[in-house]
């Protein structure tokens, strides 16, 4: 486990910053990203009292647990500091001239007991900037000799990472105001700072921090004993090629410059000249024009950090900035590479989404990034974090995204003909389909969460409503893992982001930062309250729980039956807990609470008894949907929803067993589609690691056991003995393929 504590104070009642609550939220968010995965507790301003600050870190810092358990602990620090005496503080917002804070001393204690559970712990101290606030007597700005006096560096474990040298002072600049330091660390951990590997380790960190600021304004000092490299973060696009030498600064900067200056002429040409000039031609001669320029400055100055520090290159960056920004405006009727924009599909907190028609007149998606966000790096990451979990996601049901294109910022995505579910106009007249389209969308959820991808912004705009031929609603997921939750400020006011307040869990709104806030529990949260959206037709409520549970039994009484309405209601309860542990933890658990309700709503009397000859056909049914399925007498076929495997449902034998009828069910499963792991594609090691996670999925079914399969490239047989041949027979069988196909098809 990896956990972070994040304090940020501004609100000093003697003598306030401007840019530490800034400072602490970017690193925060950053820490966050799936590339690092830090669970991150945020203290800021009022929060960030004391007791407070030592009670979470002392939560993390002193627990019963072997050091194998947690990796890394990571404590940040922005605000005053100040020497008192001979002691070093860390000034806390309810500092007292005797009481300034948290002693350096006592922060070494804390994270010397840190590194006997931990494998690392690092404390970054952002906090010289009380360099001319504090007039306590006998006080002093803390500087880095305080903090190699009080906190020592014995091994790898133990590493601080200071803002500045004993004789100087943290600067700050920029409109919000931001630490140099802090500034720095953000663009090495957004990958500025990335190996030849794809890494971000800590040395690799300081040193990018170290050579990004100029050494005229402050000099960050590392110190501790590091053995070997430690990684911070992994998943990045790699360096690529060795790194220039410093004498080739200039050489580099003369190069820019002439890029951009022949790009201005360009851009006057073809983007200002003439509007409809612009639309048919001009645009996209100019971002053909600006993205392997972009790429190449992109590049240099992830190859030679150094360079960041010459004025010049910072005024080149900015032009480059504004020459991005002016292509992210796209119209209707533009044309790009690809074909010509001829819709606008919808917007979101992200971006907007245009319809792009080819040549040949076949349609495709272009999401176009907001272009009042580009200096949002973090923003930017996440898009990029969202098209990238997208593109390694393998299923019908998911809109498959194409290239990511660098100007305009964008990704492509194939056009799903169809409305979004808040548009579509759904018949909720019908039960069984709309509880056969929640089973879809759980199923598509499902197969992201094995396969590693969080989808953390589900609601009715995200799913694409195409209808097929035989007129049933087939659903469509997209935009994947793009929520922005920064803080409760923003999610109210930012109008971009639509209706995710009524979807989003809540520890998305109140620890966004946080590891429960991308668990997979925030998808059950969010689909639960779509579960209320397709049953009701009205949003949920953000906060009156006790409104929406009223709301949903009134629809659900009126809507199916008493057995189904009873599931479906304490599914939403469930699902919806405010505490994450409190909600199911799967989403095959969520699909198979669907299931059961699904197997009532298709009861098509009183009698629940199923005939030998439709057993297999129900579960089917129930699996793949009425229209996806074959059956023969006592046996049905189907492939899975992802189309990787084809099962055949069995009904092996039949017995009496106290008096009521029940059977062996065998169901048969075969890779035919394209398998998405090529180590499982054949060999016995394959095969058994297979089998392994196949056995560990099926213990929670002690009638179901596992038998060995030969033909193809993977093949098994689950058989589920002692079933009755009633509906709630079906949906326990069903219930066991829906663990199962979650088992095999996982990467």
């Amino acid at each position: 486990m990896r956990h972070a504590v994040i304090v940020g104070t501004d609100k000093y009642p003697q003598c306030p910053l401007s840019g530490c609550v800034h400072d602490a939220t970017d690193v925060a968010e950053c820490l966050s990203l799936e590339q690092y995965g830090f669970d991150c507790k945020l203290l800021i301003d009022e929060t960030a009292t004391r007791s407070n600050i030592l009670e979470t870190i002392s939560e993390l810092a002193y627990v019963e647990e072997g050091p194998a358990a947690r990796e890394f602990l990571v404590i940040y620090f922005a605000g005053h500091g100040q020497v008192l005496g001979n002691s070093g503080h860390l000034i806390t917002i309810d500092g007292k001239p005797y009481d300034p804070g948290i002693s350096l001393a006592h922060l070494a204690q804390l994270m010397e007991s840190a590194s006997k559970i931990y494998s690392h712990a690092l404390a970054v101290l952002d906090c010289c900037h009380s360099g001319s606030a504090f007039t306590w007597t006998n006080s002093r700005p803390i500087m880095a000799e305080d903090i190699d006096r009080e906190v020592s560096g014995i091994n790898e474990s133990r590493c601080v990472l200071a803002a500045c040298r004993p004789e100087e002072t943290a600067k700050e600049n920029g409109v919000p105001a931001q630490g140099v330091f802090t500034r720095s660390l953000v663009e090495g951990l957004l990958g500025d700072a990335v190996d030849f590997s794809g890494n971000v380790s800590l040395l690799n960190l300081y040193e990018y921090v170290s050579k990004s600021i100029p050494a005229s304004l402050q000099v960050p000092v590392f110190k501790g004993d590091v053995a070997g490299t430690v990684i911070l973060g992994s998943g990045f696009e790699a360096r690529k090629g060795p790194p220039i030498p410093v004498s080739e600064i200039q050489r580099n900067i003369a190069k820019a410059a002439a890029f951009a200056d022949e790009y201005a002429s360009l851009e006057q040409r073809e983007l200002f000249a003439d509007r409809s000039h612009r639309l048919e031609r001009g645009a996209l001669k100019c971002a053909q024009q600006l993205e392997p320029r972009l790429a190449w400055f992109q590049d240099t100055r992830r190859r030679l950090p150094d360079i960041e520090r010459r004025e010049e290159w910072k005024k080149l960056s900015e032009r480059f900035d504004a020459f991005r920004r002016n292509l992210t405006v796209v119209e209707e009727n533009q044309v790009i590479a690809g074909g010509r924009v001829v819709a606008t599909l919808g917007r979101g907190g992200y971006g907007t989404v245009f319809r792009v028609d080819q040549e040949n007149g076949e349609p495709w998606a272009l999401k176009v990034f907001h272009n009042d966000h580009l200096d949002d790096e973090i923003m930017v990451q996440r898009f990029r974090n969202g098209y990238l979990g997208m593109k390694r996601l393998e299923h019908p049901r998911i809109v498959r995204v194409r290239e990511l294109i660098v100007a305009p910022y964008a990704f492509g995505m194939d056009y799903i003909e169809g409305k979004n579910l808040r548009r579509h106009g759904l018949d909720r007249e019908d039960s069984e389909a709309c509880i056969r389209l929640l089973l879809d969308i759980a199923e598509v959820v499902e197969h992201a969460h094995v396969n590693g991808v969080k989808h953390r912004d589900i609601k009715p705009e995200n799913i694409i409503i195409h209808v097929n031929e035989a007129m049933v609603a087939e659903p469509y997921l997209t935009d994947f893992d793009l929520a922005y939750h920064e803080t409760n400020r923003t999610i109210t006011t930012n109008a971009g982001v639509g209706g995710v307040i009524n979807y989003a869990a809540p520890e998305q709104l109140h620890e966004p930062n946080a590891a429960s806030a991308r668990a997979e529990t925030v998808d059950i949260y969010s689909m639960g309250q779509l579960l209320f959206y397709v049953v009701t037709g009205k949003d949920p409520s953000s906060h009156d729980f006790d409104r929406n549970r009223k709301t949903l039994l009134r629809h659900l009484n009126e809507w199916v039956e008493e057995r189904a309405s009873t599931i479906l209601m304490d599914l939403y309860v469930a699902s919806t807990k405010r505490k994450p542990s409190e909600r199911p933890g799967t989403m095959v658990e969520f699909a198979a609470a669907l299931s059961s309700a699904e197997t009532y709503i298709l009861a098509s009397s009183v009698n629940d008894n199923l005939e030998e000859e439709r057993f297999c056909e129900r579960v089917a049914r129930l699996y793949a949907g009425l229209g996806k399925y074959s059956s023969t007498g006592r046996t049905a076929r189907c492939n899975s929803l992802s189309g990787q495997l084809e099962l055949i449902v069995r009904l092996a034998e039949m017995h009496l067993k106290k008096g009521v009828e029940v059977g062996q069910i065998e169901i048969e499963f075969s890779v035919v589609g394209n398998f998405p792991v090529s180590n499982y594609k054949s060999g016995v090691s394959g095969r058994m690691a297979l089998n392994t996670r196949l056995d560990r999925a099926l213990k929670r079914f002690p009638r179901a056991s596992r038998h060995f399969g030969s033909s193809g490239r993977y093949q098994v047989f689950v058989r589920v003995s002692d079933v009755p041949m009633t509906v709630q027979g079906a949906a326990e069988v069903h219930e066991v393929i829906l663990t199962a196909v979650s088992a095999i098809e996982s990467l």
